[in-house]
This record gives C-alpha cells, sequence and structure tokens, in this order.
C-alpha cells in the first residue's frame, strides 16, 4: 500500500446506546405483529430496539507509524505543540484540518452530554463533550484542538459550518494511555 504511513494501534470502541433487537423473542413478536398489522395497513413493519445505558467521552483510536520520517511534529498553519491544557467556556481555540483549513472559534459549552447518529438505526450519546463555533467538514475529523497558546486542549469529532465539537484532552488521555512529550 503506497499511501499508508502505519497501522492502527488500539481504540476506544464506541458504546451503542440504540441498537436494532437481536433478542428471538422480539423477532418473533415483531414478525406476528407485522402480519396482523398488514391485515389493516399494508407496507408497515413493526421493529423493537435495544436501548443501552452507556455514555461515551471519546471517539479516537491510535496508530503505529511505520517510520517517524512520515510525519512532522507541528501542525500546519499553526506550528509546534507546546503540550496540553483544560479548556474553558469563552477561550479561543483552533485547529488545522484536511477540509477546513485552519480556523478558529470561541469554546461555547464544555461538559456537554448530546446524541449523535452514526449510522442507520444507531444512536450514540456522547458526554462531557465540548462545543466551539469554529467552523469544520467532513474530513476534518481527528484534528488536534490547540488553545492560542498551542497546547492541546481537544480532538475534533463532530462539526459543521457553524460548530464543532470536540473530545477533551484529557479523556483522550486517560482512555488511549498517551502522553505528549
Amino acid at each position: 500500500m503506497k499511501d499508508r504511513i502505519g497501522v492502527l494501534q488500539r481504540y476506544v470502541p464506541l458504546q451503542k446506546n440504540v441498537a436494532k433487537s437481536d433478542c428471538p423473542v422480539a423477532s418473533a413478536l415483531a414478525s406476528g405483529s407485522t402480519k396482523i398489522l398488514n391485515l389493516v395497513k399494508r407496507d408497515y413493519e413493526i421493529r423493537f430496539y435495544k436501548n443501552y445505558a452507556a455514555e461515551n467521552t471519546v471517539d479516537c483510536a491510535l496508530a503505529k507509524l511505520d517510520s517517524a520520517d512520515l510525519v512532522k511534529p507541528s501542525i500546519l498553519e499553526i506550528g509546534e505543540i507546546k503540550g496540553i491544557a483544560d479548556i474553558k467556556p469563552g477561550q479561543k481555540v483552533q485547529k488545522s484540518g484536511r477540509t477546513t483549513g485552519l480556523t478558529s472559534g470561541v469554546v461555547k459549552s464544555i461538559g456537554t452530554t448530546l446524541q449523535v447518529e452514526m449510522k442507520d438505526d444507531e444512536k450514540v450519546w456522547f458526554s462531557d463533550q465540548v462545543v466551539t463555533d469554529m467552523a469544520s467538514q467532513p474530513g476534518d475529523s481527528g484534528s488536534i484542538i490547540l488553545n492560542q497558546n498551542h497546547k492541546v486542549v481537544g480532538l475534533l469529532f463532530a462539526g459543521s459550518d457553524k460548530l464543532t465539537i470536540f473530545n477533551r484532552i484529557s479523556n483522550i488521555v486517560e482512555r488511549l494511555g498517551i502522553e505528549f512529550v
């Protein structure tokens, strides 16, 4: 593979909150109920879903580089990382993303809980997230978020042209077992 720079070393699995039920009793009940419903109203189907009580604090993974020469220890358009820091509402943040390049914004809230639809019929809750008015688009996910002192405060995982959601760097460090040197 010519474009490969590394391989997945570890990741934090996402905890689903809602998923299609795989219970045989629920499937039989749904099938029988659908048949009865179709006698009265065609083209409808009854389904059962399972709710999980889990929340996620991170959406992250770690790769092992094939060679350290393939990457630079700096962020495009920002420069060198100077450690990590906590984040507070009102602080200015910035990122350099693949799609939108260098953008900046102000932290609007911390400790936010929100639901993200991952794919059809799958929703995942995330807690302890940070919301900023910084713009981002698909392809920017995984961008490091830095404060104005070039200290890492988070990792981008969701966004739009109006808001960006990121995981706190302290949660990433803890869950992946990494450190910034």
